[in-house]
């Protein structure tokens, strides 16, 4: 939900939820907390919790983990569908990834290799002189 200005003393002092291990969420007059640690110096920051978004924790659909990312983050974690669409338009502005990790053709239909895979040989001949010599074209 949003950062707080409350001390990591007085956040020691609210009610302990039970949790997983790695996770400490508190509660305080109605509302519910976590913290997080930033840095090298570990500075500790503590977040207010949505309380519509803890009672999904309670209910089961959601983890802790997704919790603890929501309020420090003002968002739900990357699901594993967006976390490949994400990794699919990073390889379409720079696609030579299609020919050094050939896993990475998976994340695109065939039309799409159709039209990538020129763009990144050439770019990769442009970049290293020539195509690996164990590279063999997922169009073939």
């Amino acid at each position: 939900m949003s950062l707080t200005k409350i001390t990591w003393e007085e956040f020691d002092t609210f009610e302990k939820i039970e949790s997983p291990k790695g996770y400490d969420f508190r509660t305080h007059e109605g509302k519910y907390y976590t913290f997080g640690e930033f840095g090298v110096a570990s500075v500790r920051r503590i977040f207010e919790i949505n309380p519509s978004d803890f009672n999904e924790y309670l209910l089961g659909r959601r983890t802790a983990r997704e919790i603890d990312f929501k309020a420090e983050n003002d968002r739900w974690p990357p699901t594993e569908e967006g976390k490949k669409a994400s990794e699919k338009r990073f390889i379409e502005e720079s696609p030579t990834s299609l020919i050094d990790l050939p896993e990475t053709t998976e994340l695109f239909t065939k039309e799409e290799l159709e039209r990538l895979i020129p763009i990144a040989e050439q770019m990769w001949i442009d970049w290293r002189g020539k195509l690996p010599d164990d590279y063999v074209s997922p169009l073939k």
